[in-house]
Order: C-alpha cells, then sequence, then structure tokens
C-alpha cells in the first residue's frame, strides 16, 4: 500500500502534574480517509530543511493539512496587514521546503485548506490576508459542526476535481478567513464558490497536485472521500 506523509501541528499542553508537555497533533479523520483510501498514513514532525529529501525518500504522496495558522505573508512578497492571523514559522518553513521537494520529485500532493493557499503561494500566486480586504465576500468560518456543508461550489468542466468527484457541484465546509487572490500562472482553478472565491487549485501538468479550500476528511461522504482515493491512486501508479 502507498504511504502516504501528512503534516501535523504542534502544541504545548500541561500535563496531570502541571508540567509542560510538548506534543505533534493532527485530526483523525486525516489518517481515516487515507486508510479508508487504501493508503498507509504517517505523520509528519517537523524536520529540519536538509533531512527534508529523506522524508521524501519513503513516501509514496503528500497530504498538507490545514491548521489555525496564516502562511507568512513574505513567502509571497507582501507585508503582514493588522489582520494577519498567527504564523507558526516552524511548521511554515517545513511545509514549504517538504512541498517545494515533493514538487520536484512529482509526488502526489493533496493540499487542505491551509496547505492550499500554501501551494498557491509556493508557485507563484497570492493570498488576501483576511476576508475583510476583499469586496463582496461572504462569511467563510462556519459556526456549525465542521462535518457539515456551509456553502456549494461549483466545479470547473474538464478538471481533474470534475473527474474524481463526477460532479459539476459539491457542498463543501468552510473554516477560513484566508482566500487566494491571484492563482499562481501554473495552477488553474477547478472550484469557486458563489461569491468567486477560489475553493479548489490543482497543476494540470504534473501527476496529481490538487489544492482544496474545504476539509473532505472532515464531510466523510463517498463523492468528498474520492479526493483521497485519487491520490492513492496516483501514489499507487508512480
Amino acid at each position: 500500500m502507498p504511504i502516504v506523509a501528512i503534516t501535523c501541528d504542534h502544541e504545548t499542553i500541561n500535563d496531570r502534574r502541571g508540567i509542560p508537555a510538548p506534543r505533534y497533533v493532527s485530526p483523525q479523520a486525516y489518517a481515516d480517509a487515507v486508510l479508508s483510501a487504501g493508503g498507509d498514513p504517517v505523520f509528519l514532525p517537523y524536520t529540519p530543511e536538509d533531512r527534508v529529501s529523506r522524508v521524501l525518500d519513503f513516501a509514496d504522496a503528500l497530504v498538507l493539512s490545514g491548521g489555525d495558522f496564516d502562511v507568512p505573508p513574505d513567502y509571497y512578497g507582501e507585508e503582514p496587514h493588522p489582520k494577519l492571523g498567527r504564523i507558526v514559522r516552524a511548521r511554515s518553513d517545513f511545509e514549504r521546503a517538504l512541498l517545494l521537494g515533493a514538487l520536484r520529485r512529482d509526488t502526489p500532493v493533496l493540499a487542505v485548506c491551509g496547505g492550499m493557499q500554501l501551494l498557491n503561494a509556493l508557485r507563484g500566486g497570492t493570498l488576501v490576508q483576511d476576508l475583510s480586504l476583499r469586496p463582496n465576500t461572504q462569511v467563510h468560518e462556519q459556526p456549525n459542526n465542521r462535518a457539515e456543508p456551509s456553502h456549494p461550489v461549483t466545479v470547473k468542466e474538464g478538471s481533474r476535481l470534475a473527474q474524481l468527484t463526477g460532479k459539476d457541484q459539491l457542498e463543501v465546509n468552510s473554516t477560513h478567513h484566508q482566500v487566494l487572490g491571484h492563482v499562481a500562472p501554473d495552477l488553474k482553478a477547478s472550484a469557486v464558490a458563489p461569491d468567486g472565491v477560489v475553493e479548489a487549485i490543482e497543476d494540470p501538468g504534473r501527476r496529481f497536485v490538487l489544492g482544496i479550500q474545504w476539509h473532505p476528511e472532515l464531510l466523510g461522504t463517498p463523492v468528498q472521500l474520492r479526493l483521497y482515493e485519487g491520490l492513492v491512486d496516483a501514489a499507487s501508479r508512480r
């Protein structure tokens, strides 16, 4: 079975004695989605950039997961706006090196939520640092359970996303305060929200590079899980 590497978050909690306990964490849904698609999930701690190539030696595919932080604006040539959210430089620098290495190897990539934003930024696109800075944009941070959809997206005909799902419209969840500005030159928008926000991007010139703004692993429907099945299938064909 293909090994699917998944990036994770880092936090420090106090154990039962009140002693700080740093740990790596990730929602279980990512592993469950990879397992259901036929892959073997492996979570990645932050690794020094000079060791990233060794990490990629064993990974057949990569999932860039989301998280409660923003992509550093210097990645896309901007200064921080006052409405910019939390920056986690250690994670972003690791994921940047990981993604660039995966792209050089043509390793299949599924970039989820903040992962999609990183993908766009590193390929030459931009981000809007807060939804309030984009005119006529709806709220994209749903108050209800993230396992429930929040709004529809229109899927571009002929895109990889359309081929995977067999749909011209999908119901998605929404948990982000940043959106794509300019889509990177070599990437194509493959899904758009009713307010025009780009919700999916892909690289038609590569084996499998798909970025999605929502969390299909939390929705968990057969249609949504086809995105993970597509990733694992592409990894199997490497």
